[in-house]
């Protein structure tokens, strides 16, 4: 008896349960619209669940302004302070103190949760100051003979009141990560900038065989590791890598210390790898019970590549010899006129370049620390803010003036938190490491996390350089979030207005470095690779956004901000010339806090799939339109099928778009359904099989070029097919051309059944 009094006592149980679900989900309460004609009886207040009541609520109208009013420059100048203070490269016990400071200052702001998670992965190191062996270039008298000059083994300092002595153990040598090891030397070549048609031409147009042959390149205008790999496949045994003044310093401007643009001293470090991730466990997190490749086998440069300052590189480029280059080739060297070489000129020919370089790669920790902010409504929906943390350097600028503000918006967030506020959804704060070394903190982080972060993450908004420059902003990101993008620069004060720039948004308009879109709107660029939006985007296909503050691209004829990973990236250099106050750093903080506020907070995401659509269609007809596009007809490869398909998209993205705005937010499960369609949305792009040769690359419609990692290709399998042809017009490269145009047609077409009305 007492079993079938227990089993009674159950079954009411779940009846009740049942029948308060049924009625949640179908709104049967007396706050639920009535029917047409229906009085709906009063009782005062209202009888529904907490749960329904929060999941149609309309977000607090003025949390967006507290979230804007509290960002606090001092506060951001004080983390920048901080983060500036040691050098922190991945790897190191010091790489390890910032991420403990990081989720310490995370739990103190009053966020849920705060963690460290740690990869062990290969990286890369130079010597320590006390070896005996220096990486470093010699110019020797003959094959063999003596050393004449040998290039600055450190950067010295510049500024007694700023700049490190050489002697600081945090510092690490000028060096490219992963470079082969080794002692070579041979003749001297000057390739430009190192690119693919530079080579072609050395080869094709002036009959210049490098194969063999030490090669010295300008940094800029490619991605250092594509530099590296067309070294190597040009048959080059080594390479040098200077910064030219005509790409990091304005003719007659002032170089550090007294000014911003770089010295004859200033060497850029960074890594040489092809991809992303550690390259030991690729495709899989670099997790303890991981199956990791033997470090020989890694793919990985097989030549010694080396980083010097232009004053260094002057020394063996006056003395080169060959045809005086072209004018597009020539550098802007006091007294250097430039020459292809091979070798130097009649009065040095016999002399020779050794490249000494003793780079090693280990295993070592690199740390991410992940914090979170529970959703109240949709706890299982995340939008995720992140910034690597590790430097080459000091990194003042990159990457910590993103880290400085990044942990300004979890400090504001999290008093917000303090007072009683959540947002709808879960907001995830994520500080990466190793991203300097390959992407590796976040990539490894997104592999261990797939599944979840598939099912779960609406966007990912990254904020690595927040300010290099002063002129206006510079955004990249899926199409479907630039109205959220708009909507929230147009809230946010402009740091210096004047007349009729009174927002970000009004300076971004005047200012824009690309021109201003068919609608009116300031363009909005396209994501590649080169900080960690790439594994969000282009492994799981999660809506993602790139922020920065640039200086004036059109005006000043550089190639990037001029202290980008030397040792006088430091703080001094930020806070006396980039951005004296903070108001620059304060309004990107804004910026960002409030894109991911609308996103975690609004009852429909503010996803616009009808505006993605719109840009599928121009990537489309631009491409059909080119030159490649073109080809392809002449081949009798019909565009058809794509056009039809992307006809399709922008059909079913407009009656979505519709159904999205006729939407009735009370009834939960319409509103459920419609945000699941648009975060994944952006999943339908993803290809599981990857791209050719690129397996973890796998965004159909853009992804990093091929020949350059930082910049974005519109349907990428097809441009890098196309461009195989260009190289070697092998007939059956037609093949793989016919089968990525096939795969992007079907891409388009599983996007627009993901919009479809749910039968």
């Amino acid at each position: 008896m007492a079993q079938s009094r227990t089993l009674v006592g159950i079954a009411a149980v779940v009846v009740l349960a049942v029948g308060l679900g049924i009625g949640i989900v179908f709104g049967h309460y007396v706050t639920a619209p009535a029917a047409a004609g229906e009085e709906v009886p009063s009782t005062g207040e209202s009888t529904a669940p907490k749960s329904y009541q929060d999941a149609v609520k309309e977000p607090d109208s003025g949390i967006a302004q507290r979230i804007i009013n509290g960002i606090d420059p001092d506060k951001i100048r004080e983390n920048l302070i901080y983060l500036t203070s040691k050098s922190h490269v991945a790897g190191s016990p010091v790489s390890l103190e910032q991420a403990e400071w990081v989720r310490d200052s995370w739990m103190d702001q009053g966020l849920d949760k705060a963690e460290v998670v740690s990869y062990n992965v290969l990286l890369s190191y130079p010597p320590v100051i006390d070896d005996a062996d220096q990486n470093r270039i010699e110019l020797l008298t003959s094959s063999g003979g003596t050393v004449e000059f040998t290039t600055q083994l450190r950067e010295p300092p510049l500024d007694p009141d700023t700049d490190t002595p050489m002697e600081d153990p945090d510092i690490l040598a000028p060096f490219n990560a992963y470079s082969a090891s080794g002692e070579i030397e041979g003749d001297l070549v000057y390739v430009n900038y190192g690119r693919v048609e530079d080579f072609q031409d050395l080869e094709r147009v002036l009959n210049i065989d490098v194969s063999g042959k030490i090669c010295i390149a300008r940094y800029a205008k490619l991605y250092r590791g594509d530099k590296a790999a067309n070294a190597e496949r040009a048959g080059c045994i080594g390479m040098i890598l200077y910064s030219d003044p005509s790409d990091y310093a304005v003719p007659g401007a002032a170089v550090y210390p007294d000014g911003i643009y770089l010295p004859g001293t200033g060497t850029q470090r960074g890594s040489l790898m092809i991809g992303i991730g550690d390259p030991l466990t690729l495709g899989y997190p670099a997790i303890d019970s991981a199956y990791r490749l033997p470090i020989v086998n890694a793919t990985l440069p097989k030549i010694p590549v080396h980083p010097i300052g232009y004053n260094d590189a002057a020394q063996f480029l006056s003395i080169m010899g060959g045809d005086e280059t072209t004018e597009d080739w020539a550098g802007n060297l006091t007294g250097v006129v430039f020459r292809y070489g091979p070798g130097f000129n009649a009065a040095n020919q016999n002399k020779k370049v050794a490249m000494k370089i003793y780079t090693e790669n280990r295993m070592a920790d690199g740390y991410n620390t992940i914090g979170t902010i529970r959703g109240s409504v949709e706890p299982d929906r995340y939008v995720i803010i992140g910034n690597h943390r590790d430097a080459w350097g000091y990194g003042a600028i990159d990457p910590s003036s993103g880290t400085a503000c990044l942990m300004e918006i979890s400090r504001v967030l999290g008093s917000l938190i303090k007072d009683g506020w959540r947002p709808r959804r879960t907001i995830m704060f994520g500080s990466w490491g190793a991203e300097e070394h390959g992407i590796i903190g976040s990539n490894e982080w997104v592999e261990e996390y797939a599944q979840k972060l598939g099912a779960r993450a609406v966007s990912y908004l990254n904020l690595d350089i927040a300010v290099s420059g002063t002129y206006v902003v510079e955004i990249a990101g899926t199409p479907n979030l630039y109205s959220t993008i708009y909507k929230a620069a147009m809230k946010i004060p402009d740091p210096n207005p004047e007349g009729s720039r009174q927002t970000v948004y009004d300076t971004w308009k005047e200012r824009d470095l690309k021109g201003n879109t068919k609608d009116g709107h300031p363009h909005i660029g396209t994501l590649g690779s080169g900080s960690d939006y790439a594994p969000f985007l282009q492994i799981l296909g999660i809506s993602a956004i790139d922020l920065t503050y640039t200086y004036d691209q059109n005006g000043i004829p550089i190639s990037g901000y001029p202290m980008y990973h030397s040792v006088y990236e430091t703080f001094k250099l930020v806070d006396r010339y980039y951005d004296p106050g903070f108001k620059y750093h304060r309004a990107m903080t804004q910026l960002v806090a409030e894109i991911a506020r609308n996103l975690a907070e609004s009852i429909i995401l503010p996803m616009d799939v009808a505006v993605y659509a719109e840009y599928v269609k121009e990537y489309y007809e631009n491409l059909r339109e080119g030159s490649y596009g073109q080809r392809l007809i002449r081949e009798g490869i019909s565009f058809d099928d794509m056009q039809a398909a992307v006809n399709k998209l922008t059909e079913a993205a407009n009656a979505f778009q519709l159904r999205v705005e006729e939407a009735d937010k009370t009834d939960v499960l319409q509103v459920r359904m419609l945000n699941d369609q648009m975060h994944m949305f952006e999943r339908a792009f993803i290809d599981v099989q990857g791209l050719p040769d690129r397996p973890f690359v796998r965004h159909i419609v853009f992804a990093p070029s091929s020949r350059d990692s930082y910049a974005s290709d519109k349907f990428p399998g097809i441009v890098d097919s196309m461009f195989d042809i260009d190289n070697n017009p092998d007939p059956e490269k037609w093949e793989l051309v016919k089968k990525q145009l096939s795969i992007a047609i079907f891409t388009i077409q599983s996007a627009s059944s993901i919009l479809l009305e749910v039968a």
